[in-house]
Order: C-alpha cells, then structure tokens, then sequence
C-alpha cells in the first residue's frame, strides 16, 4: 500500500470517528435514548461481522479460549456498554465538541489505571503533557459551572465515559493476547450489546423512533466499522503513533460536523478549552513515543 492511499484511508477513519458525536446529537433529537442508541450501534456492527467472523472460524476460537480470557472479554463488553452510556447520555447536557474533547482524555485514565493496577507509572516524559490535559479539562468544568457550556453533569459523564473505555482497553488488551482480531471484536460487540440491554430498564429504556435508526445506522456503518475497524485494519501498514495521533483529530472532527449539520457552535472560552485538552494529549502522546524509543 502506497503512502497516499494510507494517508487517505487514514483520513477516511477519522472522519468516521470524527461523526459520531454529531450522529448520537441526531439520534437524541429524534427521541431515541442513549442506550438504544448504543445498543443499536453495537447490534448492528455484530450482525454485520457475524458472518465473515464464523466462516473464518475466528468467533468459534475465542468460545474455545480458556474460561479467565473468555471472562475478560465480558468484562471488557460490559465496560464499553458503561461507557457508551455514560458518553451518549453527556451529549444530552454538552456540546459535541467539548464532550468528544473529554471522553478523547481516555489515555490518561489508561496511564492511571495501569500504575495503580499493573504498576506501570506514567512516563516521566509524558506528564507535562499529562499536565496541560488536565488544566484544559478543569478549564472547561470551570466554564460549565459558569453557564458556558450545557452543564457540569454533561462533563463528568463525559470524563466517566473516558474512565469507562480506558478500562475497556486494558482489559481487551488482558484478553486478547494471542485471540484474533476479527473474533474478539464480533465477540465483545454481541457481548456489549447483551450488556446495554439489562442496562437499558435504568437508562432511559429502548426508546427509538424511524427518524433516529438513521443516526443508528450510521454510527454502526461509517463510526464502528468505518472508523474504529478501519483503524485496527490500518495498525497492519501504519505505526500504532499514526494511529493515536490521527485520532486527536476527532474533536475537532466533531465540531465541524456539527457546525455543518446543526449549525452548533462553540464559544471562544470552551474553544481555547478544548484545544489545551487536545495539545497536552498531543504533548502526552509524543512523551509516551519519546520514552518507548530510549
């Protein structure tokens, strides 16, 4: 693969990503719930791997995995459904931007959760960038609590909504060691789609309507399997550095999407915001890649 068709597939995987805050917006607005949304998002993204997961056999090898990978692939699930709840419902109460922009703080929740579980500290060469992340989050509170962005609450469903797939991410990477790519995914995707279901009688329930299935659909289509599949297709050409630092873009993804489908605009406080979230994480990231290289 050439170097210009990866930095177009690249391109083409952030802007599915990029568009799913915007798609959760439209499906709120037509009366569907945060967790039918997420159900339908993973429902759909299940059905559709369903088949080419059996025929290459790779869905039947995580059922034969031993039972503790097994478990942490429902943990793993049950994570991602916390976590699309909690995000989802936060776009309710923020504005796109600045929701995207917090739950994008996952890779802070990941550095502390693995130096408390697995005693991995964070890299000395990634706490500045650490640092600017978390004046940029508390920046935004601060405004919320001033009346500039929808509320507080939108905010720290958002940060938990980050705390939620860090803990999904370390825990799929417990999981998967040597399970292939294509089973795991089709796997935790039904998994977190049983999740949302028991979630969903404490969540707002299955409401849904004609109008918000578009939105669902296209979370799955273009977010899911567009964006995040895409991604995971491109770790095979392109660095894991590529990778993260592509998606940062995605807030700002977001807000351009939304300015251009509901016309959403972000004031110059929140903006300033979410750009130090967006540097520091950008700072973080290359600390991270700097202290992997020594």
């Amino acid at each position: 693969m050439n170097n210009q068709k990866k930095a177009l597939l690249v391109a083409l995987a952030v802007a599915g990503v990029s568009i799913s805050g915007p798609m959760v917006k439209w499906s709120l607005s037509c009366g569907a719930s945060p967790v039918m949304i997420a159900f339908g998002r993973m429902a759909i993204s299940f059905l559709l791997l369903l088949v080419p997961a059996l025929r290459s056999g790779e869905l039947q090898a995580i059922l034969r995995a031993p039972k503790k990978q097994v478990a942490l692939a429902c943990a793993a699930g049950l994570l991602l459904a916390l976590h699309y709840t909690c995000w989802m419902t936060s776009l309710s109460f923020a504005s796109t931007f600045v929701s995207t922009a917090l739950v994008c703080t996952q890779p802070l929740f990941v550095a502390t959760l693995s130096g408390v579980l697995l005693h991995e500290p964070i890299k000395r060469e990634a706490v500045p960038g650490a640092v600017v992340a978390v004046v940029g989050a508390a920046a935004i509170g601060l405004l919320s609590m001033g009346g500039e962005s929808g509320s507080l609450l939108g905010d720290a469903l958002a940060l938990i909504g980050a705390a939620f797939i860090a803990g999904h991410w370390l825990t799929s990477r417990a999981a998967r060691r040597n399970l292939p790519a294509l089973g795991f995914m089709t796997f935790v995707y039904g998994v977190t789609a049983v999740f949302l279901l028991l979630i969903s009688p404490f969540a707002g329930g299955l409401a849904v309507t004609g109008e918000s299935l578009y939105g669902i659909v296209v979370l799955a289509v273009a977010c899911t399997l567009g964006g995040h599949a895409l991604m995971t297709y491109l770790l095979g050409f392109v660095s894991a550095d590529v990778v993260s630092f592509a998606l940062l873009a995605e807030p700002i993804g977001a807000a351009v999407w939304a300015l251009l489908l509901f016309h959403e605009k972000v004031t110059p406080p929140l903006m300033i915001g979410g750009m130090t979230v967006i540097v520091g994480l950008m700072l973080y990231t290359y600390g991270e890649m700097k202290a992997g290289k020594r």
